[in-house]
Order: structure tokens, then sequence, then C-alpha cells
């Protein structure tokens, strides 16, 4: 066979599973008319991308969930893409059909958007080299900087936006690109961010979540009117946090000098529950226990992902199932009808979640890019960070965020922490999406 041949066949082997479909676009935002360009891209690591044409100093952010196992549709159709699903809180429906409308809180007028979907989500091929930490930072970096190559842009202002699991990969991606590309970032946006998995795992010998949670607990149980209610939710989260720091935590980690059964009343007045629960898990509830338990007595439990929604014992997560079903007919529409793209994406795969490796030897330990981070922001002081937290989210607590920056220990680190009320995906709520928005503007500009 002849080696034009070969390569012929290559080729054609390739387009089978890359595609890229390009359409045009306007959107308008107050007095501004913004015209922009959408491209849909197939591969190993597929993304959607919106471009204006400002040249390439123009910023340019990457931008994914995480999972691991997510595809970027939440923070693409929820907070930060040209196109938004309407959700409950604005008036749109829980059953078909679902609406969606121009974002006014788009970051298309402040960055281009890159929106990537990692092996096996969206739609991207499935590759099981992919489904570790390590994979999956170098397939993504490398992602990046083949985009970057294609669509000249090296020399652009450079962001990352990742979510949860996301924030994690993207503190590897800044670090490993960092040092075998020499691909310097600009900033990061961390959201409801996983960078240290001891402070997020309940395990018996883990002391750091019990009192890591309790903030969480204290301004879920000031929601639902269990507790606090004379105060407001950054006076509840303040005195959580005094609590959780200075007595309970303490307590915890060093056991022989103090006695848990004492601070039981203390525990059951901050979280809103009763002293015989507290007792009955020995002053330690995790967060299954706290779900179920908070609302027992009108016999309803609360979401994990946002802590102020409600449903029935026994069924599904009620803060996934309100938005899921919408987030997912209303992009399969527009993916469509709008990017003239016709496919099916897949939003989350339990596949990949079930085979994802965050070490290869075991046992793993828990996976933190605590480090990572440091060196990233030593070797580029002038990488700004911002962190988003919601007051309600027990996926990602925002005491728990706080403790992985706080000992971070980065002199004259470039980082603005915000919080909302919200849950792990605080943009769903139409109020902190528009403050969210106003944050991002300061921190770009």
């Amino acid at each position: 066979m002849s080696r034009w041949i070969l390569v012929l066949i290559v080729c054609l082997s390739v387009s089978l599973f890359a595609e890229e479909k390009v359409t045009s676009h306007t959107l308008k935002i107050g007095d501004a008319t913004l015209d922009y360009t959408a491209i849909v891209a197939t591969g190993k690591v597929s993304s959607i991308s919106y471009v204006q044409e400002k040249g390439e100093n123009r910023p340019i952010t990457f931008v994914f969930n995480g999972g691991p196992g997510a595809s970027s549709v939440w923070l693409h159709m929820a907070a930060l893409g040209p196109r938004i699903v309407v959700g409950p809180e604005e008036g749109g429906s829980l059953t078909p059909p679902y609406k969606i409308a121009d974002n006014l809180n788009t970051l298309l007028d402040l960055t281009d958007l890159v929106f990537i979907d990692p092996s096996g989500t969206g739609l991207s091929a499935e590759d099981d080299a992919n489904y570790s930490l390590q994979g999956d930072i170098r397939s993504v970096g490398d992602f990046i900087r083949d985009y970057l190559t294609e669509h000249s842009r090296w020399n652009s202002p450079k962001y990352m936006a990742g979510e949860s699991y996301g924030a994690l990969r993207a503190i590897g991606v800044a670090d490993y690109v960092h040092n075998e590309y020499g691909i310097y970032f600009n900033g990061m946006v961390l959201i409801s961010a996983a960078i240290d998995y001891q402070v997020l795992l309940f395990a018996h010998d883990n002391p750091f979540p019990p009192f890591l949670f309790l903030p969480t607990y204290a301004t879920t149980a000031w929601h639902h009117g269990k507790a606090h209610t004379d105060l407001s939710l950054e006076e509840v989260a303040e005195k959580a946090r005094a609590f959780a720091y200075q007595i309970y935590g303490p307590a915890l980690l060093y056991p022989r000098c103090a006695d848990l059964k004492q601070l039981y009343p203390q525990i059951a007045a901050m979280t809103g529950l009763c002293v015989s629960d507290v007792k009955q898990w020995r002053g330690k509830m995790d967060d299954d226990a706290f779900l179920s338990l908070i609302l027992k007595d009108e016999e309803q439990i609360v979401g994990r992902y946002d802590t102020r929604y409600t449903g029935c014992i026994g069924g599904d997560d009620p803060s996934v199932t309100q938005i899921d079903g919408p987030i997912a007919a209303i992009f399969h529409d527009y993916l469509n009808k709008e990017l003239g793209f016709k496919a099916s994406y897949t939003l989350f795969s339990n596949t990949v979640h079930a085979k994802w490796r965050y070490r290869n030897d075991e046992p793993w330990g828990y996976p933190n890019v605590l480090s990572a981070l440091r060196q990233v922001c030593k070797t580029n002081p002038s990488m700004k960070l911002f962190v988003g937290c919601g007051y309600f989210d027990l996926a990602t607590p925002f005491a728990s965020v706080e403790y992985c920056i706080d000992h971070l220990d980065v002199p004259h680190l470039n980082l603005r922490m915000k919080y909302y009320e919200g849950g792990h995906m605080y943009y769903t709520n139409p109020k902190a999406r528009a403050q969210f928005k106003q944050d991002l503007i300061d921190f770009y500009r």
C-alpha cells in the first residue's frame, strides 16, 4: 500500500468521527447588538464555540462542568451561553413544551466561549484512556492547545471556567499545559469547586466533612424556617462558621480533650435537627442523614445540589429533577434547529462515571489538586482566581471550598471569592445569575 493511499485512508477515517457545523447569529443585550458565530465540532473531545470577529486580543474562555461524566450543558444553557433555558423560577414549565430565551447574562459580550465536552460526554467519542484524573487532564489540555493553534488564538487572553469536578480539572489542566506547552492563563473561574476530596467525602476516620458541612446545614435550616429565622442568611453563615471552627471542629480533631456529647444541643440548635437525631449520629451527621432528617416532620427530603428544593421521601433528588428535564429537551431542540446539528447529545454519562479512575493504584486516597493550584499561582503570579459558592450547596459546601482556599498559602494571591443565594448550580436562581454576571464583569475587566 502506497504512503499516499494510507494518508487518504487515515484522513477519511478521521472525517468519520470529526464534523464541524458553523452558523451565524445575533444577540441583543440592552442597546448592544452582538453578531457572533457558533461552531459545533465533534471528535475525541467535542466543543461548541461562540466567537466574535474582534481579533486575537479578545479574551477566550474554555468552559466545562464536572461529574466526572458530565457534559458542559449546564453552564452552557443555564449560565454563560447566548441562549438559556427558562427555568421554573422564571416562569418556565416543569413539563414540555419548555421555553428558551436570549441570555441577557451571557459572557459573550466579555469573552469568546468554548464549551468543552470531555470524552464520552456531549458529542465526544468514548475513550477509556481518558476516564481517569490524569487522562482527563491530558485530553482536555491537548484539546485546548490544538484549539489555540487551529483558531490562531495563542496570544489571546485565556481563561478557564470549571464547575465542581470541573474546577479540579481546570486546576490540573492549568498546571499541565504550563509545564508541557508553556500556556499561561490570565484567570480561572472556579464554580462550586471540588479541590480536595478529603473535605467532601464522609468516612469514619475523616474528621473534616462533619464540621465543614455544618454551615450549609445551618443555612438550609434557616431557609426552611427551622433555625435562626431572626438572622440574615449571611449572619447565619458567619455564626455557623464560628461554631464549626472554634468549637465543633476542635472537638472532632482532638476528641480525647473534648466531650462531643456536650455539644449535641448546640449542634441541634445550629442545624435545626432535634437532639435525639444528633445523638443517634453521635454528633457527626453525614449529608445523606441531614437531607432526610431536616424536614422529616413534613415527610419531605431536601435536594443535595440545592437544599432549597424539596421532594417526596424515596424520590430522586428534587434539585436535579427540577432542571435536567428542561435542559435535555431544550438543548436537543436548540442543537437541531438553531445550530443545525442533528445528533443525540449525552448530558451525563453514567458509564464514564462508573469507569472513572482517580488513581491507577489502590487504595486511591483522596484526589487533591491543592498543591497543583499553589504551584500554578506561584509560577504565574499575575493569574487571577475567581471562586464562586452557593449557600445551599451540599455537594461542595461553601465552608469546604473556603478551607481549601484558606490553606492555599500563596502570598499576594489574586483572589475574588463570592457567595450566592443558590445551590451547586447557583446560577439557576435568576437573582444569583445576574449577580454572578456582574461579578464576572468586574473580574474580567
